[in-house]
């Protein structure tokens, strides 16, 4: 067979290097380039985003009032109700701090039923699934902290907005001549924790603010 001429290969080459290097061939290398250098971008994005731990978000949305609470209700079960209690107004979950200390220890002794904790840490009776006891049984902390929550935001808009009028939760209306003694330590007990929530204003003494005034 006769060889080709120099010039006829290379040539030939070159028809060789075009077919190489069609549009379809050109289209799909700046793809991958456009790919490469996009995911490039997002990885670059990605290790900028300062990353934040679930502890110091936690730490973050804590408010003065939970922060409080938690201290008074640490080891506590009551310390499963403290982002309940403090998204609610301070003199609302101020009581039901104070009340769920003197009628459960904040939780240590409460109702059960089938064996399964209730939540109800306040002596509560309601119409929510009953105990034979005709206590409240609630099924989650959250539950629990929004009725009776609501049960004492009630009372507050009644006026019922001291220790000395909440013992009605002890025995209703009125406290007959037996439960006055019982009735009067509860009013005691309810008011020490309260005030630390939520500490009462001194009163102001008339005479000491009139002879402070000019006449």
């Amino acid at each position: 067979m006769k060889a080709k001429p120099k010039r006829q290969k290379q040539e030939d080459k070159k028809i060789h290097k075009f077919r190489l290097t069609t549009p379809e061939d050109v289209f799909f290398g700046l793809l991958v380039t456009i790919s490469v250098a996009f995911a490039f971008l997002c990885y670059r994005g990605v290790e900028q985003i300062p990353t934040v731990s679930f502890a110091s978000l936690k730490m973050k949305a804590a408010t003065p009032l939970q922060k409080n609470i938690r201290k008074l209700v640490n080891g506590y079960p009551m310390e499963a109700m403290v982002p309940y209690l403090g998204k609610r107004d301070q003199r609302v979950a101020a009581y039901l701090v104070a009340i769920a200390k003197k009628e459960s220890n904040w939780g240590r002794y409460s109702p059960k039923k089938d064996g399964q904790e209730c939540y109800n840490f306040w002596g509560y009776r309601g119409q929510e699934n009953p105990t034979a006891s005709g206590y409240s049984c609630f099924q989650s902390p959250a539950q629990a902290v929004s009725i009776v929550g609501q049960r004492v935001k009630k009372l507050l808009a009644k006026k019922i907005d001291t220790p000395r009028k909440m013992v009605l939760w002890k025995c209703g209306a009125s406290c007959t001549r037996g439960e006055a003694r019982s009735a009067a330590k509860w009013i005691r007990d309810v008011s020490l924790y309260y005030n630390k929530l939520y500490p009462t204003p001194p009163k102001l003494n008339q005479t000491a603010f009139l002879a402070g005034q000019k006449i």
